[in-house]
């Protein structure tokens, strides 16, 4: 384990190797300075100078000098450090820290020295550039070149100026187009840019292409990235993921993407950046962690820019550095000057080496400031007074809340000026060519800018577009357009009733597993990620068990963090892999809704990316398991735009179900009510061949009547049918709809059975208030009202947490009394 800060010194007032390496030594393992010096003066007398080769070749000598230098045991008679520890094993993983971290400076040091002519050169320019373009941001925020309808559009938008060293990151990366397959698909690195990296994105594709696409994005104009629906960078065919505002999301995405090209073993490395302000949140521990559990090839970089918006680095975190917090993972660390590119491209390039030969992440700390404003409306706050646009640091003004201290400081380490100094001081460039680099890099990014003032905007009607693939343009209706109404619908579904409950049949349960394993046999990009899912467990219900034996190695166990597990499927799915995501409980996914509603629902729609994931959600009451094993969660997903939902309610469905929602283009949660996996009154024959899948959106009819309509998902189906057997008795005819998908909705069944019954009675075991019972409501009141002959009814349980004990869970539900009594009354009306 590796924990370092590495200072460099700027321009031409560049140390000699040794001090750097006393300067490393002595910030990480003081009490080890004299000797590791010594050993270090024993095998290299004099400086190397730029000599990646030399500095390569002393990497062993110096390995076993150190080695000898502190070698011995401890005094005998010391007692376990921790339990199970002896004073021998813990010294003994000391030195092979303090050795790997030694030899880990040497390799940075060797990749630094090694970086060529032209590589050095596109440092400065690319860093150009990214100040460049930042400059025409600011400038399109400010003027007024962009109207709409008569009004000036400045959109909104971020820079990173001091902080384009940035670009040195991907520099050693897989990027460009030799990375690109045959049929535009990417087979490199992949980056996570946030609103500070710009520089990254533009070193993954150094085209004008990059160029316009950030200056468009900002504009909300028509074209790549985000075709005006979101505001941020990106382009995932070069291997830039695009970022979205919550800021953690795209470190488990990243995590996600790790995993994928673990399991494909292509060699491949997913970097994730963030702020020291969004290491506070709890995704990005999820992200780094399930990273170090697993030893994926994962980069994970933080901007210490000094301020989160006006926040300083004291009230995010006590500890001394950021890159310390990597040894908690028990993953190597690195501090590095922020504003030097070469120190940036060869950690960068260490940390992916060491990720491909399957040594795990390391976390490495840039160092800055950020010397504008949040935003752009924030630079006035921020300095005190709205800046000029200018390739120049502004000044800081009174009133201005940047600490005046480290402005004063940073503002001398322009990376710009001290990288141009240094290729001057080595004969790489002209005195004068910083200026002309900027000059150039102005009129590139002026061109793309008139090409962004020129575009069209979006078409209004694109706001429609791309929630699920392959689905009709969204369009506002108007259900009392005559038109509308006049092709009703008003024919009775057909009756499904799917194969005969038989009592030597399969469970719920066994019919799930045997989904899930027709899955993991037919296509190997499949894999199940979940808490216990693995090992010798099978998950809490053992519904996995039977699995294990025979795909244990696709079946792998999470931390205990829910957003992590959906994070990685989001992740492994746009890395081309087929997630099938488990909660333990549905309730859980509240530690994880981040990464459902604002990841997996949005990545489509945002820009395009493809979430071919399953979420499992063990679901539903009717057990005594309280308010946390209890809930119905399917509501909160049903007015989220981007997700499936199926309920299935025999074993049957719940298999053929399964097949369909593992094939689909788009995350679908897949529910699974748990007081089913074990009814015996459910149990159906299964062929052990897997079934022909059921089409998401298609409703079963599971009992036809015309005096009633009943219409319910999940357990509740069967307590539907055993009112409607029981009213069938006395010649009442109820038809039951087992809706078993939410979304996509069959609402030409639902309408069509409401139109033909003229009474509908929605029966859930959810609350009432807010329910998907209440929104199916809406749509029939407002869909088929002149058919209707008395209010819909909806009966659900009470608008309470689930309570715990039988006789409290038992008040809470809707029982079949209530609801016999609510059709009975409904019928009278």
């Amino acid at each position: 384990m590796e924990r370092m800060t590495e200072p460099r010194a700027p321009a031409a007032a560049r140390t000699t190797l040794a001090a750097r390496f006393a300067a490393f030594v002595a910030e990480q393992f003081p009490f080890a300075l004299g000797p590791a010096l010594e050993a270090f003066r024993t095998v290299i007398p004099g400086d190397t100078g730029r000599d990646g080769a030399a500095i390569e070749a002393i990497r062993r000598p110096l390995t076993e000098a150190l080695l000898r230098a502190f070698a011995g045991s401890p005094p005998e008679g010391i007692p376990e450090t921790t339990p199970r520890v002896s004073a021998a094993e813990r010294l003994e993983g000391a030195r092979e820290e303090l050795l790997d971290a030694c030899d880990g400076f040497l390799c940075r040091e060797a990749i630094a020295a090694s970086l060529t002519r032209d590589e050095r050169l596109e440092l400065l320019r690319g860093m150009v550039l990214t100040r460049a373009t930042d400059n025409r941001l600011k400038a399109f925020f400010l003027g007024n070149e962009v109207r709409y309808r008569g009004v000036a559009f400045q959109g909104k938008g971020f820079r990173s100026l001091g902080q384009e060293a940035i670009y040195g990151a991907p520099l050693r990366l897989r990027r460009g187009a030799a990375h690109r397959g045959p049929n535009g698909s990417w087979k490199g690195d992949v980056v996570a840019p946030l609103i500070r990296d710009l520089g990254a994105a533009l070193a993954m594709r150094p085209d004008p292409e990059t160029i316009r696409g950030t200056l468009s994005a900002q504009m909300g104009k028509a074209g790549p990235p985000m075709d005006g629906k979101d505001l941020h960078v990106g382009d995932f065919a070069w291997g830039i993921l695009p970022p979205a505002a919550p800021l953690s999301i795209s470190s488990l995405t990243i995590a996600g993407m790790a995993m994928a090209f673990a399991r494909e073993g292509s060699g491949r490395v997913a970097v994730s950046f963030i702020g020291e302000g969004g290491t506070s949140l709890g995704e990005w521990h999820e992200a780094i962690n399930l990273c170090a559990a697993r030893r994926l090839p994962a980069i994970f970089c933080v901007q210490n820019n000094q301020t989160a918006l006006s926040t300083p680095v004291a009230d995010q975190s006590a500890a001394r550095v950021f890159a310390e917090k990597a040894r908690g993972y028990g993953i190597p660390g690195v501090t590095l000057d922020g504003t030097d590119p070469e120190a940036i491209a060869a950690a960068f390039a260490w940390a992916a080496d060491r990720a491909r030969e399957g040594r795990g992440p390391a976390l490495l700390e840039l160092v800055c400031m950020r010397v504008c404003g949040h935003a752009h409306h924030d630079d006035m706050l921020y300095l005190g007074k709205e800046p000029p646009i200018s390739f120049d640091y502004p000044p800081l003004h009174e009133g201005g809340y940047a600490d005046r201290a480290l402005y004063d400081y940073w503002s001398r380490r322009d990376p710009l000026k001290l990288y141009a100094a240094r290729l001057a001081a080595d004969g790489l460039i002209a005195p004068d060519d910083l200026a002309r680099f900027e000059r150039e890099a102005a009129d590139l990014v002026e061109a793309e800018a008139r090409k962004v003032v020129e575009a069209p905007w979006p078409e209004p009607e694109s706001a429609g577009v791309r929630v699920f693939a392959g689905e009709a343009p969204r369009r506002p209706a108007e259900p009392l357009d005559p038109a509308v109404r006049s092709g009703a619908d008003t024919a009775m579904p057909p009756l499904e009733t799917g194969p005969p409950f038989d009592p030597k049949g399969r469970t719920f349960l066994e019919a799930v597993a045997l989904g899930i394993g027709d899955a993991l046999r037919a296509d190997p990009r499949v894999f199940v990620y979940g808490e216990d899912v693995g090992g010798n467990y099978g998950n809490a219900f053992l519904l996995l068990r039977p699995l294990l034996a025979d795909y244990g190695d696709r079946i792998w166990n999470s931390p205990l963090a829910e957003g992590a597990v959906l994070g990685v499927c989001v992740g492994a799915a746009l890395a081309g892999q087929r997630p099938i995501g488990e909660m333990q409980f549905n309730d859980f996914v509240a530690t994880g809704f981040n990464q459902l509603v604002n990841n997996a629902a949005k990545v489509r729609y945002r820009w395009g990316g493809g979430v071919p994931m399953v979420l499992r959600m063990p679901w539903g009451g009717l057990r005594h398991a309280g308010p946390y094993h209890s809930q119905n969660t399917e509501a909160w997903f049903y007015r989220t735009p981007g997700l499936k939902i199926v309920v299935p309610s025999t074993p049957h469905d719940a298999r053929a179900l399964f097949a369909a929602a593992v094939a689909d283009p788009d995350p679908v949660l897949a529910y699974e009510h748990i007081a089913l996996y074990r009814d015996p009154r459910i149990k159906q024959v299964l062929s052990d061949a897997a079934p022909a899948p059921i089409p998401l959106g298609k409703s079963a009819l599971r009992r036809k009547g015309s005096d009633l309509a009943m219409i319910s998902y999940g357990a509740y189906v069967h307590v539907a049918m055993r009112v409607a057997e029981k009213l069938g008795r006395e010649g009442i005819e109820v038809s039951v709809l087992d809706l078993r998908s939410l979304v996509p909705l069959d609402k030409a069944a639902v309408l069509a059975l409401a139109r033909r019954c003229g009474r509908v009675l929605i029966v859930h075991e959810d609350t009432r208030t807010g329910s998907i019972g209440e929104s199916l409501a809406a749509v029939i009141q407002e869909e088929a009202f002149e058919h209707l002959d008395a209010p819909v009814r909806i009966v659900g349980a009470l608008d309470t947490p689930v309570p715990y004990a039988p006789p409290l869970e038992e008040f809470f539900l809707p029982s079949e009394d209530q609801i016999e009594r609510a059709a009975r009354l409904l019928l009278a009306y």
